[in-house]
């Protein structure tokens, strides 16, 4: 059975993909190239993008993402529960542990920053607010990964197995699952120097009461030797913080 065509929403999604901190401004004939459709379609798509403030002019028949977004993030800041209720609770926990915190949530397949706390400014990590990251590597994504439905890990396998096997997680399905399992038992992932080489992470899942997850909260720290008691200290201060995040965003809907 072959996939659907993508649909006109589809594309104009694609279209603002194009749009990076790498490339941020296209021109229409460049969209146009890269999109595969003909010169009245790809206006049609940046007229329909221009209107909704999605994309705004740049000067010399050139288009950047438009003032939407700005609104868009605004509106992320204010309603979304695991931004609303995070921030507090992390800067409870990081203020007790002396370190920084990252709380992430997740789409398709890559993880993203939504806040970082820290009470250490010297604590700097590369996962920023927006930033996206794969889903594979790193404490925050797989103290999420680990703890997806297994209908979503079998599609995962078969569309990633080549990011998955560069990421040790198993060359087939019964080592990823494994590896996940693994994880799973533990209740967090520690990962050492996996995104900045320069620090560790203690990530965990914040759950719904269902078991669905929906997000990670990792406490970061430098790289360094830590003690069996000072490794279950912030495991379990990390842990607490997510169950109270995960409390608090239930309790608010």
């Amino acid at each position: 059975m072959s996939a659907a065509p993508p649909s006109s929403l589809d594309r104009l999604l694609r279209v603002i993909d194009l749009f990076t901190p790498e490339q941020p401004q296209w021109t229409a004939d460049r969209i146009g190239e890269v999109m595969g459709v003909s010169r009245a379609t790809q206006y049609r798509y940046i007229k329909a993008l221009m209107n909704a403030g999605l994309l705004a002019p740049a000067g010399e028949s050139r288009y950047r993402l438009g003032p939407r977004f700005v609104v868009l993030d605004r509106q992320i800041r204010l309603s979304d529960p695991l931004s609303h209720h995070g921030p507090p609770v992390m800067q409870r926990a990081c203020a007790e542990l002396g370190s920084a915190q990252l709380l992430c949530t997740y789409f398709a397949s890559e993880v993203l920053c939504i806040h970082q706390e820290r009470v250490d400014p010297r604590i700097r990590s590369s996962m920023e607010r927006g930033r996206p990251f794969p889903l594979f590597r790193g404490s925050p994504s797989r103290a999420i990964l680990a703890w997806l439905p297994e209908s979503r890990l079998r599609n995962l396998m078969l569309l990633h197995a080549h990011e998955i096997r560069e990421a040790g997680l198993g060359d087939n399905w019964i080592d990823f699952r494994q590896k996940l399992k693994a994880i799973r038992s533990q209740g967090h992932y520690m990962g050492l120097g996996e995104i900045d080489p320069e620090l560790m992470g203690i990530g965990v899942p914040i759950l719904r009461p269902g078991g669905e997850v929906e997000g990670s909260l990792t406490t970061i720290m430098p790289l360094r030797r830590v003690s069996d008691a000072e490794l279950a200290r912030v495991i379990r201060v990390t842990r607490a913080a997510a169950a109270e995040i995960s409390e608090l965003v239930v309790s608010g809907e």
